[in-house]
């Protein structure tokens, strides 16, 4: 049985993308304040004429053109801005959601659930990761299905030996069933020496 993980909402890893949202946010209005800093100094010793109220104005350029801003184009400000905070959680989407997927997808291994396939929309971010978590789930179900079988044949080869043990029959028998044991095991052994754990010597 797949398990799959919609994602009700953009907003899916608040603390992740209010930081990076708050950082293109804080990107794009030092961009702008450098910006207006520079031609402030460019154009510092120029004269700007406006016509307002009916009256002519002369100011200097930078003073005059950071009120115009300010008094004409506030709406436009703040629409840029609204415009920003979106895009960057547009953006900021395409990563959160696969980093969401790939938690819930690690908490479902240490549960021992492998039962399952990573999955990711065409725009998201992380397609190689998920590929290899997808070959890793894939090699670790098989491995796990190897070591079910080989359980379950030493079960019956234990089951074989008692009832040989009970019905007090030669010893052949019984040599053959330790040997299948014997070999089964050594099956095991090569299985799990694929497998490297934390205090391996």
């Amino acid at each position: 049985m797949k398990r799959h993980w919609r994602r009700r909402n953009y907003f899916i890893k608040k603390e992740l993308q209010g930081k990076y949202i708050f950082n293109f946010f804080i990107f794009v209005i030092g961009g702008s304040i450098i910006f207006t800093l520079i031609f402030s100094l460019l154009s510092y010793n120029t004269l700007t004429v406006v016509y307002k109220d009916y009256n002519l104005q002369i100011g200097k350029t930078p003073l005059v053109l950071l009120m115009e801003i300010l008094e004409s184009h506030w709406i436009f400000i703040v629409t840029t801005g609204f415009s920003v905070v979106i895009l960057s959680m547009f953006l900021t989407h395409r990563f959160a959601g696969p980093i969401y997927r790939f938690e819930k997808s690690v908490e479902e291994m240490i549960k021992g659930n492998f039962n399952f396939e990573v999955r990711l929309r065409k725009k998201d971010e992380g397609k190689e990761l998920a590929y290899l978590m997808n070959q890793l789930l894939s090699i670790m179900s098989s491995r796990i299905k190897e070591l079910r079988l080989i359980s379950d044949e030493i079960q019956v080869q234990i089951s074989d030996i008692s009832n040989l043990i009970n019905s007090r029959e030669g010893c052949k028998e019984i040599s053959a069933n330790l040997q299948k044991i014997h070999d089964s095991q050594r099956k095991l052994t090569e299985i799990l020496s694929h497998f490297q754990i934390k205090h391996d010597t």
